[in-house]
C-alpha cells in the first residue's frame, strides 16, 4: 500500500481559489482629479477585488448587475454635480440598492472644516437627496483648484467665488486640498464593504 504524505501547513500544496468581489469604480471629473482619486483606490484594492474603472463622461451605460460593489466619484463644478452623475443613478438606482455601494463628492467647500463631512457638506446632502439615494459608505474631499488649466472665464468665475468664500486666489498655482488620509480611509472602508 502507498501512502502520500502531505504537510498541511504548506498551504501552497493546495489550489484554494477565495472569489474576490467584484467593484465597479465610476466617475465624472471636470479636470480629472476625481478620475485620480478612482485611480489611486484601484491601485490600493487591485489585491482584494476584480475592479473596473471606467468613466461616466465617456460612456454613461455600465451594466451594474455584473459587479458586487460600485464606487462612484464625482466632482462639482459652479454648485452642481454633473447631469450624467444624477442620469446614472436614477436609471440604475434599483439595481444599486442591491448592490453594496460608496460615493464620494469632490467639491472646493469641503476645504472648511465645517463642510468636509457627508452629513454637514451642503453638496453632497442636495445631491444624494435628489436621486433618493442612501450608499453604504459616503465621503467628501475638498479635490484641487488648478488655476493654470482653466480658461479665462472659469478662471475668473472661479477667483470671483474664491474672493467671497475667502479661498485662494494664486491664479499661478495649482492648490490641492485632498486630505489623502480621509480618501484612504474611504479605501479602507471599501476594502472590507463586502465583508459587512
Amino acid at each position: 500500500m502507498i501512502t502520500q504524505s502531505y504537510n498541511w501547513k504548506n498551504s501552497s500544496q493546495f489550489s484554494v481559489s477565495e472569489k474576490k468581489p467584484k467593484l465597479l469604480i465610476l466617475y465624472s471629473t471636470v479636470d480629472g482629479h476625481a478620475k485620480h482619486i478612482c485611480e489611486y483606490a484601484q491601485d490600493k484594492l487591485k489585491g482584494d477585488k476584480d475592479i473596473i474603472v471606467a468613466s461616466l463622461d465617456e460612456d454613461s451605460s455600465h451594466d451594474v448587475s455584473a459587479f458586487d460593489e460600485i464606487l462612484l466619484g464625482a466632482s462639482v463644478r459652479y454648485g452642481f454635480h454633473r447631469s450624467n452623475v444624477y442620469k446614472f443613478v436614477r436609471e440604475n438606482k434599483d439595481e444599486l440598492d442591491k448592490k453594496k455601494t460608496a460615493f464620494f463628492s469632490l467639491n472646493l467647500t469641503a476645504r472648511k472644516a465645517e463642510k468636509a463631512s457627508p452629513e454637514t457638506n451642503p453638496y453632497i446632502i442636495k445631491f444624494l437627496k435628489k436621486v433618493e439615494w442612501d450608499p453604504d459608505l459616503k465621503a467628501v474631499f475638498a479635490g484641487r483648484l488648478d488655476y493654470p488649466s482653466l480658461n479665462c472665464p472659469n478662471r475668473l468665475a472661479i477667483l470671483l467665488i474664491m474672493a467671497i468664500t475667502n479661498g485662494p486666489k494664486d491664479l499661478s498655482k495649482v492648490h490641492d486640498f485632498t486630505n489623502w488620509g480621509k480618501v484612504d480611509e474611504m479605501i479602507e472602508s471599501i476594502r472590507k464593504l463586502s465583508v459587512n
